[in-house]
């Protein structure tokens, strides 16, 4: 089967779809609380809701093809375009990056490629889901500092207008960053609360984004050797969140004693070993009760509890509500 190129713009002009690169009031969907969708004979199927607020471009796109595309995009872009991927497969190479970015469900990265000339690859039959972001260049500047190593390194690459990415490759989307994403999807509020219910939901996760890429922080009394297995014992905790652990068990993973894994997890992080742990699987658990099928059974039991009563008393401390409540509300929605 031969593969499709086309320009961008063409798409864009032909549907039309928002660019989710622009942060112009234009780009506005007229119904953010349903998906619009556009076909294209040659790049199939595309379904969106976009909302723009002053300085943010926020869009939920989704993409059928039944072709192998190629999509490239001359445009010269001035804003840091952020993508949480949520289904498919995208390959992407920027004009200016050394490195091209493999995007797959569970991924994200954001970039900074002003000259535009970025081509990217999807394969026949692929049905892709991004949430995407977009952040004026001087709106992300202003809000992101310069306090080390990795913010210097944007700021003085935004000052000289070079291409950039967060990180070399993409990031793992951590429970508490899809639980923000999914808040934003559903969102029913209208008016000025949706607005800023919205954007503030869209800075935490930015904030979640810039922590992760940011990597290991010195704090008082932690060496940089111990925080940097401290950050590595978190990813752990954040790809193995459902199994049981012991204090023992983790200072051998991230090769430390106990004592500094429960005092210097706490110092770096604001949180114990096994509060963070809890909140990973109550985040996980409220996930699974809203976007799936679930019974709240079921759900106990990926969580690893004997009785579904002992999670429901857990999660109603957690949460301040039943998780049956909660599952009732998402019938009802």
């Amino acid at each position: 089967m031969a593969t499709t190129f086309i320009q961008s713009a063409d798409i864009i002009e032909f549907i039309p779809v928002p660019n989710p690169q622009s942060v112009i009031h234009e780009a506005r969907a007229d119904n953010p609380h349903e998906f619009v969708t556009r076909y294209h004979p040659k790049v199939g199927e595309m379904k969106f809701k976009s909302l723009v607020f002053p300085h943010v471009h926020v869009m939920n796109l989704q993409w059928a093809s039944q072709e192998d595309v190629i999509l490239y995009d001359s445009t010269p872009v001035d804003t840091i375009n952020i993508n949480f991927h949520m289904a498919g497969r995208l390959d992407t190479t920027f004009e200016g990056l050394s490195h091209d970015l493999h995007m797959r469900p569970g991924k994200h990265n954001l970039v900074f490629s002003p000259e535009g000339g970025d081509t990217n690859r999807v394969s026949a039959n692929d049905s892709l889901e991004m949430f995407h972001i977009s952040l004026d260049k001087t709106f992300f500047s202003n809000i992101i500092g310069c306090d080390d190593h990795w913010s210097e390194r944007v700021q003085k690459n935004l000052l000289c207008n070079r291409p950039f990415s967060g990180i070399r490759g993409t990031a793992n989307t951590t429970p508490r960053m899809q639980s923000l994403i999914r808040e934003v999807k559903q969102c029913r509020e209208g008016g000025a609360l949706r607005n800023l219910m919205i954007q503030s939901k869209v800075l935490e996760l930015l904030a979640l984004q810039v922590e992760q890429f940011r990597g290991p922080n010195q704090a008082d009394g932690i060496s940089v050797g111990d925080a940097d297995k401290l950050h590595q014992l978190k990813y752990f905790l954040d790809m193995h969140f459902l199994e049981e652990h012991s204090l023992a068990e983790l200072s051998r993973i991230c090769l430390l004693n106990e004592f500094k894994v429960k005092k210097g997890f706490k110092e770096l992080f604001g949180t114990t070993v096994f509060g963070y742990l809890r909140k990973l699987r109550m985040d996980y658990a409220e996930q699974q009760l809203l976007d799936s099928s679930y019974s709240v059974e079921e759900v106990s039991d990926l969580l690893g509890y004997e009785h579904a009563q002992h999670f429901s008393i857990a999660f109603k401390k957690y949460r301040g509500i039943n998780p049956s409540s909660l599952k009732s509300r998402r019938i009802v929605a």
